[in-house]
């Protein structure tokens, strides 16, 4: 997968740890971010805008398409995720979190509603970007404010 090392030694990632599925242009833009504030921004909205496409290609009936772009959707979610917790400066990790866990508030009745708008044969996309996005912002905000914040059997805020 990705190593955990590369981020404390190379605070933008290497092309290694970068997910799979994103385009020669969006790794140029990740790779030449070296401060964490700015990889974490260009990180949400390369993500946002894989979210776009996805909802773009649900309304159009193009469902494979919108399977590919959660799918890189959710292995920048997971590496924006794991980036972010190996931010060193706490200030600045903070910070970081509070970011990630806004953007993904706002992305999660996106979510919900792709999961409902996708034939059976892709729900399983976007039902685990969704899953992942959850997660994510569960374990943003116990970080941010400590302990169990928002335990996984909460109903999610709004």
């Amino acid at each position: 997968m990705f190593g955990v090392g590369v981020w404390a030694d190379d605070p933008a990632g290497s092309a290694s740890a970068l997910p799979a599925g994103l385009s020669e242009t969006e790794r140029q833009t990740l790779q030449k971010e070296t401060n964490p504030k700015d990889h974490l921004d260009a990180c949400l909205k390369i993500g946002t805008s894989r979210l776009a496409t996805a909802v773009e290609a649900v309304k159009q009936e193009r469902y494979e398409t919108a399977a590919q772009a959660l799918r890189v959707y959710t292995g920048l979610l997971d590496y924006t995720h794991g980036y972010t917790r190996q931010t060193a400066k706490e200030k600045v990790r903070q910070h970081m979190l509070r970011k990630l866990e806004t953007t993904l508030r706002q992305q999660l009745p996106v979510l919900e509603w792709m999961v409902n708008g996708m034939p059976e044969c892709h729900e399983g996309c976007a039902r685990q970007a969704l899953n992942r996005a959850r997660s994510i912002r569960r374990e943003s905000l116990n970080a941010y404010f400590g302990g169990e914040f928002l335990r996984a059997g909460d109903p999610p805020t709004e």
